[in-house]
């Protein structure tokens, strides 16, 4: 007996399917910065109806006369200094711009896309770290303990600690990042560099 997939499941080799998943598992929610802004957007116009209505009552607010807030505020920048005035502004224009930023430019999570014909592969940066570091200690024959890796967007950096007065091949180290990283060829690509420590490590 044979078995359809569920109606309006994509099939496997979907690649629009597959580009969302990927999509969606390396870029960052923004989903707790969305509600905190439409809490305070929120918060503020319930207070300005609130005054408003007040206003038009002819009522007070906790014994506060909404008029009397809205012209000492108007008031209040004329008792500052210009330089007040300006540091208030550029510290308001820097918050607006952070928001519009944090909105517009996208934000990813610390992984990279395996390239596959057919499945949507995600890797933590810290397993392709950790896979670059290993393949450096393989190629030098140091301790487990004796190379650290770490991954940006397009660049990963291994560090070797060799004991002290160790000699260590760094050709043969680079070498051998490069390999691993061409065996999985994570998009977008990164470019490995391979440092030695040169102070070492005192083992005991």
């Amino acid at each position: 007996m044979s078995t359809s997939p569920a109606k309006g499941t994509p099939p496997v080799h979907d690649d629009r399917f597959v580009r969302r998943l990927v999509r969606r598992e390396t870029s960052a929610s923004r989903s707790a910065s969305v509600v905190v802004a439409m809490t305070i957007v929120v918060l503020v116009a319930v207070t300005l109806a609130t005054a408003a209505v007040a206003v038009l009552l002819g009522q007070r607010i906790a014994g506060v006369d909404p008029r009397d807030l809205v012209d000492a505020a108007v008031r209040a920048p004329a008792g500052l200094t210009g330089a007040v005035v300006v540091a208030v502004g550029a510290v308001l224009a820097l918050l607006g711009l952070w928001s519009l930023l944090h909105g517009l430019l996208p934000a990813r999570r610390p992984r990279h896309v395996l390239r596959s014909d057919r499945l949507g592969v995600v890797v933590d940066d810290e397993v392709l770290a950790s896979a670059a570091a290993r393949a450096a200690r393989s190629a030098t024959r140091l301790a487990p303990e004796a190379a650290v890796g770490s991954v940006g967007r397009r660049t990963l950096d291994v560090v070797l600690l060799p004991a002290s007065g160790v000699d260590v091949d760094q050709a043969s180290a680079a070498a051998a990042v490069d390999r691993e990283l061409a065996a999985v060829d994570v998009v977008p690509p990164v470019t490995a560099r391979v440092r030695v420590r040169p102070t070492g490590r005192v083992d005991g």
